[in-house]
């Protein structure tokens, strides 16, 4: 994208002057301070809903339950013939994290994103999200998972400002969560140039649902308007070998969401699970009867997260379970999995030989330093004194 470019350039260029510019221009916002302050998100904790802040609260606890549970171990050490290697798993040390606006408002992402990083011990976490919708909610939701400071930019400005850093928004190490094309854009070339890691390429939304004969065309009509009403661009995709289920289903299908939705007939389910993984789609939802459910849960291959049976819908992973609702879009779920404690830990392997362990391998090593034409490699080990 060329808009992406240019918009990646002018931050670069022009630091928080562009940022408060292009957030005028795409939000139709204009601001005078970039961060949100300590005494904002305060006022924002005191005014938002009680519930609404009880249940922010009993959601952070599972994610943080779950992501301590998945961590994995922080040392390791292993002896290989004169070697002794000490593998460490270090913190990524700061992590800016993407909250989408739009038509929405996100505070489930908020903590989606940030926790598992504080579980997974980064120092530093910054929250970029666009003004326009800036609840409170959204603002108690930083606060309960630890967020450090909070950026009132979004779009592709947000993602180069945390990538170079500008006098007001920190440089970040790592940038992580969904956003739309443009946000998707300016993470992969600010990836892809080396200026920030970045955890996945997310969104757009999509959802595949694989369901039999047994189950109500209501039910499944919503769970695909569910995913579609992420956004236009939002994909969702019924699987049945019931012609009748499907057509039903069409019928309570509101007619703005009919673009996003594709209905596929299939002969029998094995095909529904060969179509499904191909598309590796972020969620899956098997809804079938019990015989039906178990036959196809065993041959899933690709899916961000799998979502079973009828009590099981994909609202449950957005708010509650724990996994983070940040999961590989477009197909990348053939390769890659979901945002989680992992994607924060970096492996340095601490590598130590002794004077002893480097005369018994000495020779291997200069044979093959050698045979590659490496001779400064060959003379490291044989110019040592081990005898």
């Amino acid at each position: 994208m060329d808009g992406v470019d240019k918009i990646i350039q002018k931050v670069k260029e022009s630091g928080d002057a562009a940022l408060i510019e292009l957030t005028e221009k795409y939000d139709g916002v204009e601001i005078k301070n970039l961060e949100v302050s300590a005494g904002e998100i305060r006022k924002a904790l005191r005014r938002a809903d009680t519930k609404i802040i009880s249940n922010l609260r009993k959601a952070a606890k599972n994610i943080k339950a779950y992501a301590g549970n998945f961590m994995p171990q922080i040392n390791a050490k292993y002896q290989n013939p004169g070697v002794t290697i000490d593998d460490r798993l270090i913190p990524v040390e700061s992590v800016g994290v993407y909250v989408p606006g739009g038509k929405y408002s996100y505070p489930s992402t908020v903590l989606m994103t940030a926790i598992p990083a504080r579980v997974a011990g980064v120092k530093k976490i910054y929250m970029v999200t666009p003004p326009g919708k800036l609840s409170d909610a959204v603002l108690a939701a930083a606060s309960i998972a630890g967020v450090d400071k909070v950026f009132r930019i979004g779009g592709a400005q947000a993602v180069a400002a945390l990538a170079y850093g500008t006098k007001a928004v920190p440089k970040a190490d790592m940038v992580v969560g969904p956003g739309n094309s443009y946000v998707q854009a300016a993470k992969r070339k600010l990836s892809n140039s080396g200026h920030i890691g970045i955890d996945m390429l997310a969104g757009p939304s999509e959802v595949v649902i694989i369901a039999d004969k047994t189950q109500s065309p209501v039910i499944v009509g919503i769970d695909l308007m569910a995913q579609a009403e992420h956004a236009e661009d939002a994909k969702a995709t019924l699987l049945t070998d019931s012609r009748e289920l499907l057509e039903e289903t069409k019928k309570t299908i509101e007619k703005k969401y009919r673009p996003r939705i594709e209905l596929i007939y299939t002969e029998k389910l094995n095909d529904a699970v060969k179509i499904s993984n191909n598309l590796a789609p972020e969620h899956l939802q098997v809804i079938c009867c019990k015989e039906n459910q178990d036959k196809i849960l065993g041959k899933i291959r690709n899916a961000g997260a799998v979502f079973v049976g009828k009590y099981t819908p994909v609202a449950i992973g957005d708010y509650w379970a724990g996994p983070s609702h940040t999961l590989p879009t477009g197909m990348t779920a053939k390769f890659s999995e979901g945002l989680n404690v992992r994607n924060f830990l970096k492996k340095v392997s601490f590598i130590k030989c002794t004077k002893e362990g480097l005369a018994g391998i000495s020779g291997s090593i200069e044979a093959l330093a050698n045979e590659e034409g490496m001779k400064y490699h060959a003379q490291s080990v044989s110019k040592r004194e081990t005898k």
